[in-house]
């Protein structure tokens, strides 16, 4: 009897057992199945991230302008005559100063022999009437006549002798001279045109820029060159002068810059392109162009904590070679997604394929707000 009531006993021990895994162990297990069929549904999202750049970004204004001369004459003659020399070679520099032309002035010695030796007399019968006069034995009158006669003589004599500095022209200022229109024999007349004489080292550029850039032009600022004539060879230049007058028409300020040209590789009217560093920040905060996301509010990126996605709203500034300037809404050291965040939420859990390290550079900033025609 007792073992049968054993026997009972461990039959319903058994039972329990069976009936509590069926009901409470075995719906358990099924719901971590659902679980992990929900995480596999909900996988970890592939993205590649990169950290913010420090960077020196300069912010540059483009404009076009055109060479000019610093300072050029046409050589013409202030009297007539024939040219006996010509102190120059075409396409030479030449010093200032320098004997250029010579006319002749044969004509002209003998009207100076003239007028010296009328001055002479006149200067002998000034002495003599005023001798007679302190005696008491000459007039006034006659006195003042030799004394006008005696002034004549003297502005005579000057004005040959300008004449005759004049028949020899000389360089006003150093130069390279053009092509001669004039040769040995020729006979010139007043005014006639003899040569070009153009300064180019320095030379200038003049050149204009938008007129938003008024106040952060300044005389002494430096500007880079480069010309197509010259294309493998930079210029650098310093702006000497702004045009107080900001013109109407196409709402632009006109300035003027001189370039140093010791080897006179660049010549007047030559098309430059001109680029002015308006403003430099240093330790700007530099994303690849790749990070922004355009939505209807603004533009955004992503940045990773703690495994996850999350969005933040960013201010660009100036936009560089793949590359942009944010100004507002990131920090230094953050990690920015730089591919596959189309499929990204906020929150979204990220499997990071590729992280890039933090770099230091300077890069210049090109802004063409509107390239200004000269």
């Amino acid at each position: 009897m007792k073992r049968f009531l054993l026997l009972i006993l461990i039959a319903g021990l058994a039972g329990g057992g069976y009936y509590g895994y069926r009901y409470h162990y075995k719906p358990t297990n099924q719901q971590a199945q659902a679980k992990g069929v929900a995480s596999a549904q909900n996988p970890a999202i592939p993205v590649e991230v990169g950290t913010i750049e420090l960077a020196t970004v300069a912010e540059e204004v483009e404009a076009l302008g055109t060479l000019a001369a610093d300072e050029s004459i046409i050589i013409a003659s202030e009297i007539a005559g024939r040219v006996v020399a010509l102190g120059f070679r075409e396409g030479e520099r030449v010093s200032k100063d320098q004997d250029l032309v010579k006319l002749d002035t044969a004509i002209l010695d003998a009207e100076l022999k003239q007028a010296q030796a009328d001055l002479s007399l006149a200067r002998d019968t000034y002495d003599r009437n005023r001798s007679l006069v302190q005696r008491g034995a000459g007039t006034q009158v006659a006195l003042e006549q030799a004394t006008a006669q005696l002034a004549s003589q003297e502005a005579r004599v000057q004005l040959v002798q300008s004449k005759l500095a004049q028949a020899t022209i000389k360089a006003p200022f150093t130069g390279v001279v053009g092509l001669r229109s004039v040769g040995v024999g020729d006979y010139i007349s007043v005014g006639k045109p003899l040569v070009a004489l153009t300064n180019i080292d320095p030379i200038k550029v003049d050149f204009r820029v938008p007129e938003i850039f008024l106040t952060r032009l300044k005389v002494g600022q430096s500007v880079q060159l480069k010309v197509d004539a010259v294309p493998d060879r930079p210029f650098t230049g310093e702006i000497f002068a702004i045009d107080p007058v900001v013109d109407v028409n196409g709402r632009a300020v006109r300035l003027r810059a001189k370039v140093p040209n010791a080897d006179l590789v660049l010549k007047p009217g030559l098309f430059a392109r001109i680029t002015i560093v308006v403003d430099k920040r240093d330790d700007a905060l530099i994303v690849p162009e790749t990070a922004i996301v355009p939505d209807g509010l603004g533009k955004t990126v992503f940045i990773i904590e703690n495994g996850k996605a999350k969005r933040v709203p960013v201010e660009l500034g100036k936009r560089l070679t793949g590359k942009v300037e944010v100004v507002k809404g990131l920090k230094a050291g953050m990690q920015i997604v730089t591919a596959g965040q189309m499929r990204l939420r906020e929150g979204s859990t990220v499997a990071i394929k590729e992280k890039a390290a933090v770099q230091t550079s300077s890069l210049p900033g090109a802004v063409q707000p509107g390239i200004a025609q000269q």
